[in-house]
C-alpha cells in the first residue's frame, strides 16, 4: 500500500468552496511546480499553499452555485457576515450598492480588489457605522470572472487600509482566444425575481507565439421588479397569523381626500384630535374618495380605541402597491485587456473597463401632515414648513379657528433612481531582469453616482397653500413637483511599482523578497441638486463633500524557508495619509509540515483602516435632528429659554452632518490564525483554521449633545444664525455674539468602541476517479463563530453576542448585527463524459432574540424580547420587553429566527459541438425564508434580508456557444 502524502495543493483544496481539478491533483507530485502570485502576497511561490488561509472559487464552482450575481455568490461564503448592503430595496444612504463584510467586521473592513488592485470606493457618504467606505460588488460582472480569491485574514501589511477583515480579489479572464456567446435566464417557480442576460467574449493572439494577446468581453443583464405582495416564499402563514399581514388593504389614512384638524389653541401651532373632541376638531370628508377605498378603522389596522380613526370611515391609500420584494434593475459592462511582448523579458499591458448599474425603487407619492417639517440648504436648515390654513381660507372647514391638513399628492411622480457608473484604466510594464521580477503601472479608476428623487415638493409653490391658494390648485400647479439629481464622484489615481527576487540560501531553499511602493490620490466630490442646495425642496437632505488627499506607501516582504518542512513569511507596510502620522503594520506567518500527511500553520497580523474621505472632509450627509437642548439659548433645566430665546431652543430641530475631526485616529486591529491541515489518504483533505480578530477605535459619529456641550472648544461644529437681532441678551439687554438660533450641528467623527470575533473555519474535501463512471468530488466549507464581542463606547463591558442579535441581547448596543454561529456550504459533483451533475446544501444558523444584558447589567434569567410586557417593578429579572407580537412565544417558544437549509441541484451538458447547456435549481425543496418578527410590521417584509432571501425554488438556464 502506498503511503499517503500531504499534497502540495492540500491547503488550496481544503480552503476552497470548491477546486475543480481533483482528478489531476492526485498526480501533482510528479508534475513540474508552477510559480504563481497568490492573493495576500507580492512574492511568487510554487503551487503549494503558504501560511495564510485563502479560499478560491473557480469559474466552474461559480456556474454550479447557480448565483446570478457577484453579490449572490459572496453571500454563499460561510465566512461572510450578515451586515452587508443589498441593492434589492431602497437602502437610504447606501441606496443602489451591494457590499461584502468578511467576519461581520463591516463593509469598510473588507478590501475589494479587481485583478489585484484596488477599486475606487463608490461615491457614497453613509454616516452609519461600518458604511463609510463602500465597494460596490454590482460593478463586477460575474460571467467575466476566472476565479475569486478570498483571504480570510488581516492583510493591511500587504494592501494597506480597509483590509482588517480580509481581502476579496476578483480575477477576470486575463487571456482569451476565440469567441464565445452565452445567454441566461432565471426566475422562481412563481415567475418572480426574474433575470435575463447575455455575455460576449472574443480574443486573439498568443503572447508567446504571436507577441500579443487582446480580448474583449461585454455583459448586459436585466432584473424585473417584484412587488412585496407578490412575495410568497417566506413563512407567510406565520407572518399572516402573527402580524395580520394583508388582512385588510389598509395602507395609509393620508390620501387625496384631505383630513382637516382644528388648532388646539389659538397660535399654538398644535393640531390634534381624539375621539372625544373629534366633532369639534376633526373633519374627514369623503367627497374625493371612491367607495372601494373607504375603510373603517379597527384593531387589525393597528388603530387603538384612543385613535380618532377607530370606528371612523376614512379614505385609504394602499401603500403596499409601492412596496418591493426586489427593485427593477439594469446592468451593463465591458472589459478589454491587451498584452504586448516588447522583448524576451518585457511586456506592456493595458486594461480598460466600464460598468453601469441602474436601480429604480418605487415609493408612495409624497404627502404632507400637520406637523412641522425641517428643510435643508447646503449650509444647514431652510425655513421649516407647516401647513396652516388661516381663518377664511377656502379649504378651512372651521370658521373660527385655523386648521391644518394631512394630504397625499396622488398625482405626484414617485420613486427614486440610482445610477452607478465606474470607469477603469490600467496600463503598465512588467518584466524580468537581473534576477528580479518587476511590474509598474498607472491606475485611474472613477466611480460616479447619480441619485434621483421624483415628485418632491417645491417649497415656494407649496407655501401658496398658507397664502390662500386652494389645495387643489396647488396640486395642479406644474411647478409643484420637482425631480432632484445629485452628481457624485469618487476617484483614485495610483502609480505603483513592485519587484521580487530570491537570494541567499537556507536549508529549505532560497530566501524570497519583495519590495514596492505606491502613490495614490483619493478624491470624493458630492454635489446636490441646485434647488435642493438652495433650500427650495420640501423635507429632503443634502450630501455635500469636496475632498481629496494623497497616500504614500511602501512595503517589504520576505519568505524564509528555514528547513524543507518549515517556512516563515514576514511583511511590513508603511502608509502616510495626508494629515495623519505615518502608519506601520507588520505581519508574520509560519508553516510546519510535521509529516507527509499533517501540517500546521499560523499568522499574526496588525491592521489599520484610515478614516474615509467622507469622515475627514467638512460636510457630508445631512440628516434630521430633533429634540436638541441648546445650552447657549436655554437654561440648565432644559425648559426655560434665556432672554431673547424661545421655548423652541430647549427642544430644537436642526440638520446634522459628520464633522471633520483633526484628532481622529485610524482604526487598528490585531488578528491571529492557527491552522491544522490533514490528508490521511490521496482522496481526503481536512483543514481547520482558528481565527481571532480584534478591531479597536472604530470611527463613528459622535453625538450632537457632545458637540453642543463643547461648542467653544470645537469651533466650526455648530452653525448658528448670525443675525444680531436673534442673539440671546445679557443682563444689560445687549446681544451676546455667537448665540444665534441653532441651524446645524456637525457631529464630530470620533474613535469609539471595539469589536472582536473568534471562531473556526472547517473544510473537508473528497475526490475520486470512478473510471468509466466519471470523476466524483465532494466539499464541505463551514464557519463557526465561537465568540463575537462588541463595545459601543470605550470602557463598555464586552459580552459574547454570538448566536444573537447585538442590539437585543445587549440593550445598550445600537447595532442591528445578527451573528449566527454556524454557516455551512456543502457541494458534490460528478462529471461523466458530456454530462456534469452537481448538488449543494447551504445552511444558515438560527439567531436568538433573547435579551441577556444591558451594558453592565446581566439579567439573572434571559428573556424573550417579544415576550408579553412585564412590569419591571414587580419582576426584577424581566425588564419591559416589546410585547409587540401577540402569540409569538406560543408559536416560537425558543424565541429565535429559525435556521435555514437550502438544497440545490445542477446539470451541464456539453455533448453538442461548441455548445454548453446548464440548468440549475436553487432551493429545490422550496424552503421559505424564516419568519423574523423584527420585520413584521404591517407592510414590512417578514424576513431578514441580511440572513435570508425570499426567492424560494429558483430556476436558472444558460447556454454558451463557442466559435
Amino acid at each position: 500500500m502506498n503511503k499517503p502524502l500531504l499534497k502540495h495543493s492540500v491547503v488550496a483544496v481544503a480552503l476552497a468552496v470548491g477546486i475543480a481539478p481533483f482528478a489531476i491533483a492526485q498526480n501533482a507530485a510528479s508534475e513540474p511546480a508552477a510559480t504563481v502570485y497568490v492573493t495576500g502576497s507580492n512574492l511568487k511561490r510554487t503551487d503549494k499553499e503558504g501560511t495564510q488561509p485563502i479560499q478560491t472559487i473557480t469559474a466552474k464552482e461559480i456556474r454550479e452555485s447557480g448565483a446570478a450575481t457577484v453579490t449572490e455568490l459572496i453571500r454563499l461564503v460561510p465566512a461572510m457576515g450578515t451586515d452587508n448592503n443589498l441593492d434589492t430595496n431602497d437602502g437610504g444612504f447606501s441606496r443602489g450598492v451591494s457590499t461584502a463584510s468578511l467576519r461581520g467586521l463591516s463593509s469598510t473592513s473588507t478590501l475589494i480588489l479587481l485583478n489585484g488592485r484596488r477599486m475606487a470606493p463608490s461615491a457614497y457618504a453613509d454616516p452609519n457605522n461600518g458604511n463609510s467606505t463602500l465597494y460596490d460588488l454590482n460593478q463586477i460582472p460575474i460571467n467575466a470572472l476566472e476565479r475569486v480569491e478570498i483571504l480570510k485574514d488581516g492583510a493591511s501589511a500587504v494592501y494597506g487600509s480597509d483590509a482588517i477583515g480580509g481581502v476579496i480579489n476578483f480575477i477576470t479572464k486575463s487571456a482569451f482566444r476565440g469567441s464565445e456567446l452565452s445567454v441566461r435566464a432565471s426566475a422562481n417557480d412563481d415567475g418572480e425575481f426574474a433575470r435575463k442576460g447575455a455575455t460576449f467574449f472574443t480574443g486573439l493572439g498568443d503572447v508567446e507565439a504571436d507577441g500579443y494577446n487582446v480580448f474583449f468581453t461585454a455583459d448586459v443583464s436585466d432584473r424585473s421588479r417584484t412587488q412585496r405582495d407578490e412575495v410568497r416564499d417566506i413563512k407567510f402563514d406565520e407572518y399572516k397569523r402573527l402580524q395580520n399581514r394583508y388582512a385588510s388593504p389598509y395602507g395609509s389614512n393620508i390620501s387625496r381626500a384631505p383630513l382637516f384638524y382644528r388648532e388646539s389653541a389659538p397660535g399654538s401651532g398644535s393640531f390634534t384630535a381624539t375621539p372625544a373632541n373629534a366633532a369639534d376638531r376633526f373633519r374627514a370628508p369623503l367627497d374625493n374618495c371612491p367607495a372601494e377605498r373607504r375603510l373603517t378603522g379597527d384593531a387589525s389596522m393597528g388603530f387603538t380605541a384612543t385613535s380618532v380613526f377607530f370606528g371612523r370611515t376614512f379614505c385609504n391609500y394602499d401603500t403596499s402597491q409601492n412596496l418591493e420584494g426586489t427593485s427593477k434593475g439594469k446592468d451593463g459592462s465591458f472589459l478589454t485587456r491587451g498584452v504586448i511582448k516588447l522583448g524576451d523579458n518585457v511586456r506592456a499591458f493595458a486594461e480598460v473597463a466600464y460598468a453601469r448599474t441602474e436601480r429604480q425603487y418605487t415609493s408612495s407619492p409624497i404627502a404632507i401632515s400637520t406637523g412641522v417639517t425641517t428643510n435643508f440648504t447646503a449650509a444647514g436648515v431652510a425655513p421649516s414648513y407647516q401647513t396652516i390654513l388661516p381663518i377664511g381660507h377656502p379649504d378651512n372647514p372651521f370658521p373660527t379657528a385655523r386648521a391644518s391638513v394631512a394630504y397625499r399628492f396622488e398625482n405626484a411622480p414617485s420613486g427614486t433612481e440610482t445610477i452607478n457608473q465606474t470607469g477603469r484604466l490600467l496600463t503598465g510594464l512588467s518584466g524580468s531582469n537581473f534576477n528580479w521580477d518587476w511590474e509598474t503601472a498607472l491606475l485611474l479608476n472613477e466611480a460616479r453616482k447619480e441619485d434621483g428623487y421624483n415628485g418632491r415638493l417645491h417649497l415656494p409653490t407649496l407655501r401658496k397653500i398658507n397664502q390662500g391658494a386652494t389645495i387643489a390648485s396647488v396640486a395642479a400647479d406644474p411647478n409643484l413637483f420637482r425631480s432632484t439629481r445629485s452628481d457624485d464622484r469618487s476617484r483614485i489615481a495610483q502609480i505603483d511599482a513592485k519587484a521580487s527576487t530570491t537570494f541567499g540560501k537556507l536549508p529549505g531553499g532560497e530566501i524570497g523578497m519583495a519590495i514596492g511602493t505606491e502613490f495614490r490620490r483619493e478624491t470624493l466630490k458630492m454635489r446636490p441638486d441646485a434647488e435642493l442646495a438652495a433650500g427650495n425642496i420640501f423635507g429632503l437632505a443634502n450630501v455635500i463633500i469636496d475632498g481629496e488627499r494623497d497616500v504614500k506607501s511602501g512595503f517589504v516582504e520576505f519568505r524564509t524557508p528555514f528547513y524543507k518542512n518549515f517556512e516563515m513569511d514576514f511583511a511590513g507596510r508603511w502608509d502616510k495619509y495626508e494629515g495623519m502620522k505615518t502608519n506601520f503594520v507588520p505581519k508574520v506567518g509560519a508553516k510546519w509540515t510535521a509529516t507527509s500527511t499533517l501540517a500546521f500553520r499560523g499568522t499574526y497580523a496588525e491592521g489599520f483602516r484610515a478614516p474615509a474621505l467622507s469622515q475627514v472632509t467638512p460636510g457630508g450627509a445631512q440628516f434630521f435632528l430633533s429634540g436638541l437642548f441648546d445650552p447657549k439659548r436655554c437654561e440648565q433645566d432644559e425648559k426655560t429659554p434665556k432672554p431673547g430665546a424661545s421655548e423652541v431652543d430647549c427642544s430644537k430641530s436642526a440638520s446634522g452632518t459628520g464633522g471633520a475631526n483633526p484628532d481622529l485616529k485610524p482604526e487598528t486591529s490585531k488578528s491571529y490564525s492557527f491552522g491544522i491541515l490533514f490528508s490521511p489518504t490521496t482522496n481526503w483533505d481536512f483543514g481547520l483554521d482558528f481565527f481571532k480578530i480584534r478591531k479597536e477605535d472604530e470611527v463613528a459619529l459622535g453625538s450632537a449633545f457632545d458637540a453642543l456641550r463643547n461648542e467653544d472648544n470645537n469651533p466650526g461644529l455648530i452653525v448658528r444664525d448670525q443675525n444680531p437681532a436673534n442673539f440671546v441678551l445679557d443682563a444689560q439687554g445687549r446681544p451676546i455674539p455667537g448665540t444665534g438660533p441653532l441651524l446645524a450641528v456637525r457631529e464630530p467623527w470620533i474613535n469609539q468602541g471595539a469589536m472582536e470575533t473568534r471562531g473556526v473555519d472547517l473544510e473537508a474535501s473528497f475526490r475520486k476517479n470512478l473510471g468509466s463512471m466519471g470523476n466524483f468530488s465532494a466539499k464541505l466549507v463551514s464557519t463557526y463563530v465561537h465568540a463575537y464581542y462588541l463595545a459601543q463606547e470605550k470602557g463598555d463591558p464586552e459580552h459574547n453576542i454570538a448566536g444573537y442579535n447585538a442590539g437585543l441581547v445587549d440593550w445598550n448596543l445600537s447595532s442591528g448585527l445578527d451573528v449566527p454561529r454556524w454557516k455551512t456550504n456543502m457541494s458534490v459533483s460528478l462529471t461523466r463524459g458530456a454530462h456534469a451533475f452537481s448538488a449543494n446544501m447551504n445552511y444558515t444558523g438560527e439567531v436568538s432574540l433573547r435579551r441577556k444584558f444591558d451594558k453592565d447589567v446581566t439579567y439573572a434569567m434571559p428573556f424573550c424580547h417579544y415576550a408579553p410586557l412585564v412590569n419591571s417593578t414587580t419582576t426584577a429579572n424581566f425588564p419591559s420587553a416589546s410585547g409587540a407580537i401577540a402569540g409569538y412565544l406560543k408559536a416560537f417558544p425558543d424565541c429565535a429566527v429559525k435556521e435555514w437549509v437550502r438544497i440545490g441541484v445542477g446539470y451541464t451538458y456539453t455533448g453538442i459541438k461548441n455548445l454548453s447547456l446548464t440548468a440549475n435549481i436553487q432551493n429545490l425543496f422550496d424552503e421559505a425564508a424564516p419568519y423574523d418578527p423584527r420585520y413584521g410590521a404591517i407592510g414590512a417584509s417578514g424576513y431578514n434580508a441580511g440572513l435570508h432571501n425570499p426567492y424560494g425554488r429558483y430556476f436558472s438556464l444558460s447556454a454558451k456557444y463557442s466559435f
